[in-house]
């Protein structure tokens, strides 16, 4: 490891707490974010009739069957 190589990662400490900082400012921000939309969600006057189309169109649903190799998520 050369001096070059040291001098990158040899920071202050206020650095590093600096860096902390702004990590939590932005876990806060978008805990509030998600926080906001989980809200909407759950108060959305339309949900119910939205839930109610899969039941009315059945033949719009998919199952399984229709795509098997296909892992949800992705493969991880």
């Amino acid at each position: 490891m050369s001096a070059t190589d040291l001098a990158r990662v040899d920071v202050p400490t206020i650095n590093w707490a600096a860096a902390a900082d702004e990590l939590t400012a932005l876990k806060a921000e978008r805990l509030a974010v998600g926080l906001a939309a989980e809200y909407r969600h759950l108060t959305d006057t339309s949900d119910a009739a939205f839930a109610a189309l899969a039941c009315a169109h059945p033949e719009a649903c998919s199952c399984d069957d229709d795509y098997p190799n296909w892992t949800p998520g992705g493969a991880r």
